[in-house]
């Protein structure tokens, strides 16, 4: 198996505030910056994941069904 090489970017849980990292999703790669979903790895809440090209950074909000 070869080791995972893709940036990692710090986000924060919207939930509980636990510090975690994700990797950038097919859709932020195709530009669909608003298109990264995930679940927190501590409370399990479910998250969506947004890349701000910008700054070159990713954040996390509450998932709204």
């Amino acid at each position: 198996m070869e080791n995972d090489t893709r940036k990692r970017y710090a986000i924060t849980c919207p939930h509980c505030q636990a510090k975690q990292y994700a990797c950038k999703s097919i859709f932020h790669e195709m530009g669909i910056l608003e298109a990264g979903r995930g679940k927190c790895l501590d409370c399990k809440g479910d998250m969506k994941l947004v890349y701000h090209c910008e700054t070159d950074t990713m954040s996390a909000q509450k998932w709204e069904n």
